[in-house]
């Protein structure tokens, strides 16, 4: 199981049926929200995006047997595609299917969106990114991304190759180690995208 997922379901010892009135708040401990942003941009045609798909698929899967609600965002130079947290997983992976790539790298449209969807929901709230270039617009980016943690969103990535890995770990919530962050080709974006943020720590409760 990846280690951005915040905690085990293994202990939770759920017994009472119909649940009680506590469940909500039992839930908020260990459930979450998810926002997997994938690069759409241009440079991401052919085998990258084939290889994003297969990761997105297999993350989302993990995401939803660790009680997850996983959206989607696909971005470029704008956001391309939107599905929420609180869609059904089948339509989730549909609209990743079928991503097309065009445009430039600018993350600030998917981490403003980020920003105003995932603090209307309870429990972990967490961005993860993935993308295969340097951000045209780092500086803003890096400000969007100081405010979602501040708002207590944690902010995950993975970087194909040395360039993208360091523009995105600018991003990546202070106080985190994650030893994870650079995909060093694109036979492995895959992997990569499906183990998201392997060396983040639990968020503190």
């Amino acid at each position: 199981m990846s280690s951005w997922i915040r905690r085990d379901f293994g202990g939770i010892g759920l017994t009472q049926s119909p649940p009680g009135a506590y469940l909500p708040k039992l839930q908020e401990r260990y459930g979450g929200h998810v926002l997997l942003c994938i690069d759409v941009s241009s440079s991401m045609q052919g085998e990258r995006l084939a290889q994003a798909i297969a990761g997105g698929e297999r993350f989302l899967a993990e995401a939803e047997s660790a009680h997850y609600e996983s959206g989607l965002v696909l971005w470029s130079d704008a956001v391309r595609q939107y599905v929420p947290p609180e869609a059904r997983l089948d339509d989730v992976v549909s609209a990743l299917r079928k991503a097309e790539v065009r445009g430039g790298t600018l993350l600030s449209s998917a981490l403003q969106l980020g920003i105003e969807v995932l603090p209307k929901y309870s429990g972990d709230r967490v961005l993860c990114i993935f993308s295969d270039g340097a951000l045209a617009d780092h500086a803003k980016a890096r400000e969007l991304a100081r405010k979602a943690c501040s708002m207590g969103i944690r902010i995950v990535v993975r970087g194909l190759g040395p360039q993208a890995a360091a523009a995105l770990a600018d991003l990546a919530c202070p106080g985190v180690q994650d030893d994870d962050q650079q995909i060093d080709d694109a036979a492995g974006i895959a992997a990569g995208i499906a183990s998201m943020a392997t060396g983040l720590s639990a968020r503190r409760g």
